[in-house]
């Protein structure tokens, strides 16, 4: 049995590793990628040689970090493996792992650092080849150099868009547009109240703005309240459909990089029973936890966007202050620096709360029509979820509808489509979407083979 079991190797992860390792607690980190990072320093393979990765002045904290994780010769790492299940027995926790380090490990605490991710918009023709998140184009940028495919048209709601757009540039791609339903008007009042204390967090503003300008000097057309209406193409995307300014255009494109925000990792949390919110205003389910990133339930912690997506510096901070308290509570010597960490951490804050103002779409999401698929992994649309919701009490919750129409039993476990379900049933409720109860989460958390599971 381990003393610390932390699951992702994200800035979070990382950081509290770091102040596992130096209590000298026997420490073991579990990612999904074969090398640490996280998206946000998403690695080539070992044998790339790639010049100029991730070299921007906002990276350099978080390379550092990752160096320091990669050097540490005490940590446990074992990349390529999923944690299908979480469980606890008496005073520990056992883990169920699938991959390169399939089994299960026993650990007397555990620290869910497992990130966030795209949130996905059902939208007419999304499931055409060459729809694809921000998050995969830029998955492919960093991973692989590999630009998703030209023309590439950008659209939604979150700045993110900004910063894969310059990323596009470097690597030399033709970006036809980039389509956000804001005015400028609109980012504006919904910056206006957090301004004045986002001034302590000002890099990630110069940033959007030199973005912006780089934008314009190589003539990106940048529609504002541009607002999309599908995607169209004969077995592959050939043209995305948008609105703006009364008029209805359809530009060409070969791919297309969607951004209307993040949903945190809440599906181990949620199978061990941990307290769960709506995470607002984007959605999804946030996990709960004190101060000190103590969840509701004693001995699991949580750290990074798994408790609400704020970026990588706030996880960074969150991590350290999870890492000290896993010490502290083992008895360990733990670090000294946890208020630092956790005063750092509240600057962030006022920056946090713009960035989440400024990127809600509010009520400028994009329509889906009622032959738009809903649920892709079962061909499940819009129409079908409607007709089966009208069949069954106005009080029934998603795991109702599910059992009726099998939306989220695919390979994804709901994760493209619970998020649209909820807002759905709370609107025909008339409610809001945290009174609706999410999909139940049993084991296994992530598909793996039968094999894996047979003693």
């Amino acid at each position: 049995m381990i003393d610390i079991a932390i699951i992702g190797g994200g800035p979070a992860g990382q950081a509290a590793a770091q102040q596992t390792l130096a209590a000298g607690l026997s420490t073991t980190m579990i990612d999904e990628q074969a090398r640490p990072g996280g998206q946000i320093l998403r690695q080539p393979p070992a044998t790339f040689a790639v010049k100029g990765w991730m070299n921007g002045r906002l990276y350099r904290p978080l390379r550092r970090l990752l160096a320091q994780t990669e050097a540490d010769t005490r940590l446990d790492w074992r990349g390529e493996t999923s944690v299908a299940g979480i469980e606890r027995i008496d005073t520990h926790f056992r883990l169920t792992l699938s991959g390169a380090h399939g089994g299960t490990l026993l650990a007397r605490r555990v620290l869910i650092a497992a990130g966030c991710y795209d949130m996905p918009v059902a939208m007419p023709g999304w499931p055409l080849p060459g729809v694809m998140s921000a998050g995969a184009v830029q998955t492919l940028l960093k991973s692989q150099q590999v630009v998703a495919g030209q023309p590439i048209v950008l659209l939604g709601s979150h700045p993110l868009l900004l910063v894969l757009a310059t990323q596009l540039l470097d690597a030399g791609a033709d970006i036809a547009a980039v389509l956000m339903p804001q005015t400028y008007g609109q980012i504006a009042r919904a910056a206006l109240p957090y301004l004045a204390g986002a001034i302590f967090s000002p890099g990630p503003l110069i940033a959007a703005g030199a973005a912006m300008a780089r934008l314009r000097r190589a003539g990106v057309p940048m529609m504002m309240g541009a607002r999309p209406l599908g995607f169209t193409g004969d077995g592959r995307l050939e043209a995305v459909d948008y609105t703006w300014r009364g008029q209805t255009h359809r530009i060409a494109a070969q791919a297309a990089a969607v951004s209307y925000g993040f949903l945190p990792q809440s599906d181990l949390p949620r199978q061990i029973g941990a307290a769960v919110r709506w995470a607002r205003p984007a959605g999804g389910w946030e996990t709960v936890c004190d101060g000190a990133m103590r969840s509701s339930i004693p001995g699991l912690y949580v750290a990074g966007e798994t408790t609400g997506v704020a970026g990588a510096d706030a996880a960074m901070a969150e991590g350290e202050i999870a890492g000290i308290t896993m010490a502290r509570d083992a008895g360990a010597a733990a670090g000294s620096g946890i208020a630092r960490a956790q005063a750092r951490r509240a600057r962030m804050q006022p920056f946090i709360d713009l960035l989440r103002a400024v990127a809600d779409p509010g009520d400028v999401w994009p329509q889906a029509t009622p032959e738009t698929l809903l649920c892709r992994c079962e061909d499940i649309s819009v129409a079908q979820v409607e007709a089966t919701m009208a069949r069954l009490s106005p009080m029934a919750d998603a795991s109702a509808v599910k059992h009726r129409c099998r939306i989220g039993m695919g390979l994804c476990q709901g994760r493209s489509c619970e998020h649209a379900l909820v807002r759905r049933i709370a609107a025909a409720r008339g409610c809001d979407p945290d009174a609706v109860a999410p999909f139940r989460v049993r084991f296994p958390a992530r598909p793996l083979p039968v094999d894996e599971i047979i003693d």
